[in-house]
């Protein structure tokens, strides 16, 4: 087992893409939801906004899965996939960005926090241990 500071960017990252696809699907959505609900949406317009809002936070369990993934490999000494990695990085940021130009709510630096810390995690070269 190596852990190295690339390993402790990748599993914070993880963990605070596991707390926010939790708080996403157990607390936003929910709460969309109720307000949606109250407020008179149509069924059908209510049916599939909150299908999609379901397949976002699917989504963001399994970007928090793949980066907990390639976080083991990097405590067992294994360099990780970097273009799914840095995929799910500049996606992270990018919306990071878009959502803090919009609200200048502090809560969306989060997801920039999340993808700067993915993304240096990729800086580093790889590991030149033999196996």
């Amino acid at each position: 087992m190596t852990f190295s500071f690339r390993s402790a960017l990748l599993i914070a990252s993880a963990l605070l893409m596991i707390f926010g696809a939790v708080g996403y699907a157990f607390f936003v959505v929910p709460d969309l939801h109720g307000d949606l609900v109250e407020i008179g949406v149509r069924p059908t317009v209510l049916g599939g906004t909150v299908l999609h809002l379901y397949f976002a936070g699917i989504a963001m369990f399994g970007f928090a899965l793949m980066v907990t993934a390639a976080a083991i490999q990097a405590v067992r000494g294994i360099a990780p996939a970097r273009l799914p990695l840095a995929v799910i990085a500049v996606i992270y940021m990018a919306f990071g960005v878009m959502a803090f130009s919009r609200s200048h709510n502090p809560h969306h630096l989060g997801s920039l926090a999340i993808g700067v810390l993915l993304a240096a995690a990729l800086t580093f070269p790889r590991s030149r241990a033999p196996h």
